[in-house]
């Protein structure tokens, strides 16, 4: 007979961690002004870190009265003392942090190169991803997008902003976007906002990044233009002006033609004004709501397992018109209206793939129903 005495261990070391008994390593963590100096053990550190024992194995360490010093700025201090105490107990407590505090500690775990804690504080990221994007969007895409190991979050996050665009573009903090994400947002087909919407938000960005601007246009000079066209100047490509319509173009894009090329001017003018112009410039086609959606199903199809079982499902529910499910969902004959056919088929092939795994709804229906067009596409 065996007994488990895992706990006990695991409170002994969070004691030898919080009395510093015998400690014979010095870290040093964070920037001048927030450093911070924790205590730890050598032979812990080498047993549980790959990070440590390849620093704690060099025979050049530095050492001051016998203890290991070692810095790093990289990091939190107070990312570090969780992850400090994860090292001695195995355990951590994710569920009582707030979006930063958490991708803090993801960062950390990657630079110590903690494996599995950065898999699952990346996983447990994702489940919530829509939570936390919407408390601080800002924040939030500036921390994964310049992190190389985050790129699933980075394509969630930008997917949904560009399909919930108000969660970012209504926010406070919209005007403290680096100019590098806002590149990566306007250039994006699904974005999910009319083109004078997204000239409108521009428009507010660059008035923000230059406190000397006056509010009211009329009032500027030459040298006002030049200004504000040197800070737009890379974003003015990325507009779909064939996409504004005359009227609102008149109103809201005219005022500022003084940081427009005369090329572009022109160009629009003939495209409003000449029955059947052919547009020349302007590279951007139009944006599709729904680019998000086509892509999705593009992956659904090629993660299939069951891609015969469902087309199976189908072909019975269609055809048969004698269906009397003899299953304890007791669900409905399939003599529906259409609409309610393919909720039934919904049903069913999430059953079978129990795609359950926190896609978001609307992407995930749209994928089911393309399903059940291309079968009856294929079938004729």
């Amino acid at each position: 007979m065996s007994r488990n005495f895992e706990s006990e261990i695991s409170k002994a070391f969070e004691q030898l961690l919080k009395n510093e008994t015998d400690y014979n390593v010095i870290i040093y963590i964070g920037e001048e002004p927030n450093i911070k100096e924790f205590h730890a053990h050598h032979i812990i550190l080498r047993c549980r870190s790959e990070y440590f024992n390849k620093i704690l194995s060099d025979e050049n360490i530095k050492k001051i009265d016998e203890n290991y010093i070692i810095e790093n700025s990289n990091i939190d201090p107070q990312s570090f003392k969780s992850i400090l105490k994860y090292l001695y107990t195995g355990h951590i407590n994710i569920t009582n942090k707030n979006e930063t505090e958490l991708l803090n500690i993801l960062i950390a775990s990657d630079e110590l190169k903690l494996k599995r804690l950065t898999k699952q504080i990346e996983e447990f990221i994702i489940e919530k991803y829509h939570q936390f994007l919407q408390n601080d969007p800002v924040g939030i895409l500036q921390t994964v997008y310049y992190r190389k190991f985050l790129v699933k979050l980075q394509e969630l996050c930008l997917e949904l902003i560009c399909y919930k665009p108000k969660i970012l573009f209504n926010s406070d903090k919209f005007i403290n976007l680096p100019a590098p994400l806002l590149e990566i947002i306007l250039k994006r087909d699904d974005l999910n906002l009319s083109e004078i919407e997204i000239w409108e938000n521009l428009i507010k960005w660059g008035l923000s990044q230059e406190q000397e601007f006056n509010q009211e246009i009329s009032q500027w000079n030459q040298d006002d233009f030049n200004i504000f066209k040197g800070i737009l100047q890379k974003f003015i490509p990325l507009i779909r002006f064939y996409e504004i319509s005359s009227e609102d173009y008149y109103n809201k894009v005219k005022p500022y033609e003084g940081i427009l090329s005369k090329e572009l001017v022109d160009e629009i003018l003939k495209f409003h004004m000449v029955p059947g112009y052919r547009r020349t410039l302007n590279i951007y086609g139009p944006r599709h709501s729904n680019y998000g959606i086509i892509k999705n199903i593009s992956s659904f199809f090629s993660k299939m397992k069951y891609y015969q079982a469902i087309i199976d499902i189908i072909n019975f529910i269609i055809e048969d018109d004698e269906i009397n499910p003899t299953s304890p969902l007791e669900l409905p004959p399939p003599k529906l209206p259409s609409p309610h056919l393919v909720l039934y088929i919904v049903l069913l092939i999430l059953l079978i793939l129990n795609y359950f795994d926190g896609v978001i709804v609307f992407k995930t229906l749209y994928s089911i129903w393309a399903c059940f067009f291309y079968h009856r596409i294929i079938a004729r």
